[in-house]
């Protein structure tokens, strides 16, 4: 993608060179023109690759949870069943994770394979997909956007590496967030596309602005698009009270149609992934609940997400400070502190067993626990400062007021009132969480208008009082919170957070433990100093220099080396060469334990409880069918039965695990787990590497019941589940009573029910009866998408016991069908396959279109005019 990008670059200006001669001084003028680029091009390769030089010259691998986690959602047995697919057959339902859940893992396409517009990224792919290919992405993304705003190399340079690797960009790489490190590589060709539209550069400025929502959008981190569309509200907010002032209504009305068009063309494409996060966006857990019961505190129910869980993560208001001072709030959980740390003097004067570094709970803020901080760093800091100072241009401060309103939603439950309001009435933002997360668009931001300003003053557009009011005011912001912190860390913060009482320290050690974050903080503080006064140094002999072009080039490049060194230190103490693997190492994590190979000696089909936190992991869905897992949106009725009624009766079979003496011990404990037996739980990994608990009383695939209660709402029925036995009684909410409507439960002590075969997509059922029965099957009720069908016949299933499916079986014996297949997942990944063929033939005509202005020597530069926002 960026390839492509800066082929559309150097087509549409290597055109005004064929209006030159072609003599000797030709190249010379070529090389000088566009060799800038090719060395900005070589330098973001150098330091991407040297930064991650294990992966990319060793061949190893960042260790990354969340990617590993990713790898166990059931991938193992979708390959199995991939493997044995029929022609055009495709599944998108797992039965991997929570008893069965969709969209998380699968096999096949129910759209044709044509070729589209992402294969233009693959070369980027090949540099690091998970590492080193994101951060130099996101450098070149940054550069053409500098590159647009007139910005000489050197400056966009600088901002290019401060937006590349800034600590979060590098934190989510190293825990495996890659969508979403994805997604904010690409955000600055929005911002690009927006910029050349605004200059009336009109097929440039459609293409990057087409491409940068594209690219947003099909990595498929909606919360990240939903962020950077924010921003991007402000930003054309801004735009249009400058044309409603001018009276430019039709420039106003043809670039807002423009840009309509483009999302529209850009959203199709990924039409598929787009229904994927509405569908879930309505079942899961980030769709709204239909339980009644209030909240402790009387509050209004969200409608998506549960206020508490998706203002979590939420950013403190004084832990901004590490935007500028990375060591503020501690780092990350969890710290090293070294032989110089009063933690460890003190730990080796009590005789303690110590190495060269001791870990320690070093990070104080009001989160559980967090990764690092997210630091901007120093120099950009000041320049941010700096450049609202000197740029005259207004749009900065819908830049400004977009930037605020972002750090403010980042927050969350620290500034309750606005995100509170936020929460309930900002369109989807309740699908949410981790709003700290928001913090992703100051990151772009601060170099862009750090930069800006900077360019301003190197090009001498600042006059002589408004760089003083600028350096004054800059360095009494940025310079002087350093200065104070440093000289005196108390006296912003006190270094004690409410999670501390859980690690119930002793005096001694928690009062060593107050002076060592203090001297974090202080350290850092001073660090960040030394950048700010080494940059405002630069600016200070700039300004006294009488060669100004030459000091610029000198400044520039400066500022480049001050930020790379800056990120560069911070960036390593979470993403360094300790991190990375062999990829054999990361193999081993799936290694199948001795339960794992115990129980897959069983081909039948049954779910498997691991009771080693159950709804943190999915190594058991690696293999297995799982009761457990791990999911950012499942589905909301399954976390529900979990709530209140899975976790009670996990926590009585450890209970049981612990007293008993005896197998047979357990037999009444795992009796009385109605919920996970009619979840057909089998087996339970207690421990891997012993052998699993077989459970006797998992009900099977399939069952008849003997009776039916009708409930009023969701309420009752999920309060039934505390009283009946759902292998005789099945309990169905009232919306379905007309699915019912002239049945009459006859027992049948000779009836059958079996499953004959056995795919995430299709299950075939074979019953035989001597009256109408009513079936209850132990897979998870999920319209739309489920069809049934009787001796091959479209029958009526509805939702049984919360969770299940259930069907009327006539008497005689029949053949029953479910088969997965999502209409309007169909829909949109066919519309997804066609729109992507027509934007690659969109990108080819432009390619053409640009070829031949080039030979017909036409000018239509996006560089031609380099005037700012």
């Amino acid at each position: 993608m960026v390839g492509l990008l800066f082929v559309f670059i150097l087509l549409n200006g290597l055109k005004d060179e064929f209006k030159k001669k072609t003599d000797n001084l030709y190249m010379q003028d070529l090389v000088k023109k566009w060799g800038k680029h090719v060395l900005a091009l070589i330098v973001f390769l150098a330091i991407s690759a040297v930064y991650f030089s294990p992966a990319v010259f060793e061949g190893k691998q960042v260790r990354q949870g969340d990617m590993e986690k990713h790898a166990g959602m059931g991938h193992s047995q979708m390959d199995k069943y991939a493997k044995t697919a029929q022609p055009g057959e495709f599944s998108a339902w797992s039965d991997a994770m929570f008893g069965g859940m969709p969209y998380v893992s699968g096999y096949g396409n129910p759209a044709p394979q044509l070729p589209s517009y992402g294969v233009v990224s693959s070369l980027l792919l090949k540099l690091g997909a998970y590492d080193a290919g994101i951060v130099f992405a996101g450098m070149v993304c940054f550069y053409l956007l500098m590159c647009i705003m007139g910005v000489n190399v050197w400056l966009a340079i600088a901002g290019s590496i401060a937006f590349g690797f800034t600590s979060f960009n590098i934190i989510i790489i190293e825990a495996g967030h890659i969508t979403q490190a994805w997604v904010i590589a690409f955000m600055p060709v929005t911002l690009a596309g927006m910029v050349l539209l605004f200059k009336k550069k009109w097929l440039w400025g459609a293409a990057l602005f087409l491409l940068g929502v594209a690219c947003s959008v099909n990595y498929g981190h909606i919360q990240m698009t939903y962020y950077l569309v924010l921003i991007c509200l402000f930003i054309y907010l801004g735009y249009a009270v400058w044309k409603v002032k001018e009276k430019a209504f039709a420039e106003l009305a043809k670039t807002t149609g423009i840009m309509a068009a483009c999302v529209i063309v850009a959203v199709m494409p990924n039409a598929g992934g787009m229904y994927v996060n509405w569908d879930l966006g309505q079942h899961s857990i980030r769709g709204a609940t239909e339980l009644t019961t209030t909240t402790p505190s009387g509050e209004k129910i969200s409608s998506g997400l549960d206020k508490d869980y998706a203002f979590a993560w939420s950013y403190g208001k004084s832990e901004l400070l590490t935007l500028l001072v990375p060591n503020a709030y501690g780092g990350g959980s969890g710290g090293m502190l070294g032989s110089d740390s009063e933690l460890y003097k003190e730990l080796k004067a009590k005789g303690a067993q110590v190495g060269k570094e001791v870990q320690a709970p070093t990070y104080w803020g009001d989160k559980s626990f967090t990764s690092g901080p997210v630091y901007f760093g120093a120099l950009v800091c000041f320049l941010f400062v700096l450049g609202m100072f000197v740029i005259r241009n207004p749009m900065k401060w819908w830049v400004f007021a977009g930037t605020m309103f972002l750090i403010l939603m980042a927050l969350g439950r620290n500034f309750d009132s606005f995100n509170t309001f936020l929460f309930h009435y900002l369109p989807l933002y309740n699908k949410f969480r981790t709003v700290e997360f928001a913090l992703v668009i100051p990151e772009l931001i601060f170099p862009i208008v750090g930069i800006w300003g900077l360019k301003e003053i190197l090009s001498d557009n600042v006059d002589a009082k408004a760089f003083k009011h600028g350096m004054i005011g800059a360095l009494a912001i940025t310079g002087g919170l350093s200065l104070i912190l440093w000289i005196m860390p108390s006296a912003f913060l006190d270094f004690r957070s409410s999670f501390d009482a859980q690690y119930q320290l002793p005096d001694w050690y928690y009062n060593a433990l107050l002076i060592d974050r203090a001297s974090l903080a202080s350290s850092d503080a001073l660090r960040s100093l030394v950048f700010i006064l080494l940059g405002a140094g630069l600016l200070f002999w700039y300004n006294k220099a009488k060669d100004k072009p030459t000091a610029a080039i000198i400044v520039s490049a400066g500022v480049a080396i001050l930020i790379l060194v800056d990120l560069w230190g911070v960036d390593k103490r979470y993403l360094n060469d300790s991190n990375f693997v062999s990829p054999n190492k990361t193999k081993e994590i799936f290694k199948p334990s001795v339960a794992d190979t115990e129980i897959l000696k069983d081909t039948t089909s049954y779910r498997v409880l691991n009771l080693n936190n159950p709804f943190l992991e999915t190594n058991t869905s690696y293999y297995h069918h799982s009761i457990g897992g791990y999911h950012a949106a499942k589905l909301r009725r399954y976390q529900e039965l979990i709530d209140h009624r899975l976790q009670g009766e996990i926590g009585t079979t450890i209970e049981a695990l612990k007293n008993a003496q005896t197998v047979n011990d357990l037999l009444p404990a795992l009796a009385a787990n109605h919920s996970l037996n009619m979840l057909n739980t089998r087996y339970i990994i207690y421990n891997p590497e012993q052998p699993p608990l077989v459970n006797p009383f998992a009900y099977g695939n399939a069952w008849f019941v003997d009776k039916v209660d009708i409930v009023e709402n969701a309420d009752a029925e999920i309060a039934a589940l505390n009283t009946i036995n759902p292998l005789q009684t099945a309990v169905v909410d009232k919306r379905f009573a007309d699915d019912l409507k002239g049945f009459t439960p006859q027992p049948d002590s000779t009836a059958t029910i079996k499953l004959d075969s056995y795919r995430p997509n299709r299950l075939v059922y074979t019953s035989i009866t001597s009256s109408e029965q009513l079936a209850v099957f132990s897979e998870i009720y999920y319209q739309p998408g489920w069809n049934a069908y009787i001796d091959g016949k479209p029958a009526s299933h509805f939702r049984v016991d919360w969770i299940l499916r259930g069907i009327l079986v006539p008497a005689g014996e029949h053949q029953i069908v479910f088969e997965f297949k999502p209409q309007g997942y169909i829909i949109a990944t066919n519309v997804a396959a066609y729109s992507g063929f027509v934007i690659l033939l969109l990108l080819v005509v432009a390619v053409g279109y640009s070829i031949w202005n080039i030979i017909n020597r036409k000018k239509n530069s996006p560089f031609r005019d380099n005037e700012n926002l």
